[in-house]
């Protein structure tokens, strides 16, 4: 999962990236201002997530953002504004752009993390469940979810070796609990994914290359998990 960081002041970059580290499930890039990002999605990037400063040369966080609302493949990335305090109109006025959300500078760890919580609840847990709430909805405890996450992973291996000889009555039997297992994890994203390529004629590829989506999942998942324990042990989440 890819996450841009776009600020020319290194050392808010840095500790951005520091944050968003912790979380355990995002793969960071970076830019040092919006012209640099910008180049990198004419590119092909496509992040699952930007976090823009604001005041850049060459081209600013709005600018960036007003770029991005006007290209058809990249308006539904979700966009968050680094900005401090100063600039509360520049916030209202990404908002009014569409940006998802805002993080104020100089950075603090324990408001820069509830921020990036709310954001994420509106973002990321579209792709799959905040690990919290899978935790509660399924009355288990993390050491037990890691388990039911370890054990879908070796039932998803076993299944790929076994759908290769398998008729299509079989098959589809097999896709089936895949997909319950998704919908019981959270891992929303994968299970339409699995949804959509079990439609119609039954395609070994299409559900070949949907598997390969459910496997990251269950990573990303698995590391969300492992980091959120970890920060609860510091004492820096509830």
């Amino acid at each position: 999962m890819k996450a841009l960081v776009v600020d020319d002041d290194i050392v808010s970059r840095m500790a951005l990236m520091d944050l968003l580290s912790a979380y355990g499930v995002f793969e960071l890039v970076e830019a040092e201002d919006g012209a640099a990002a910008w180049a990198l999605l004419e590119q092909g990037l496509r992040p699952e997530i930007c976090f823009c400063d604001v005041r850049m040369p060459r081209m600013s966080g709005i600018a960036l953002l007003e770029r991005m609302k006007g290209a058809p493949a990249l308006a539904a990335i979700p966009f968050v504004l680094v900005s401090a305090a100063s600039d509360r109109d520049t916030v209202l006025q990404a908002v009014a752009l569409g940006a998802v959300g805002y993080i104020l500078k100089p950075l603090h760890a324990a408001d820069a993390r509830a921020h990036l919580d709310k954001i994420f609840k509106v973002t990321l847990d579209k792709l799959a469940e905040d690990p919290a709430s899978t935790l509660a909805r399924l009355n288990i405890g993390m050491e037990r979810l890691q388990a039911y996450l370890n054990a879908f992973d070796a039932q998803l291996g076993a299944a790929r070796a076994e759908l290769a000889g398998a008729g299509a009555a079989d098959a589809r039997t097999r896709v089936d609990g895949l997909h319950n297992g998704c919908l019981t994890l959270g891992l929303w994203q994968a299970a339409a994914g699995l949804d959509l390529a079990r439609q119609g004629v039954f395609d070994t590829a299409r559900i070949d290359q949907a598997l390969d989506a459910v496997q990251q999942a269950v990573q990303r998942q698995r590391a969300r998990a492992r980091a959120g324990a970890a920060l609860d042990a510091t004492g820096l989440i509830a």
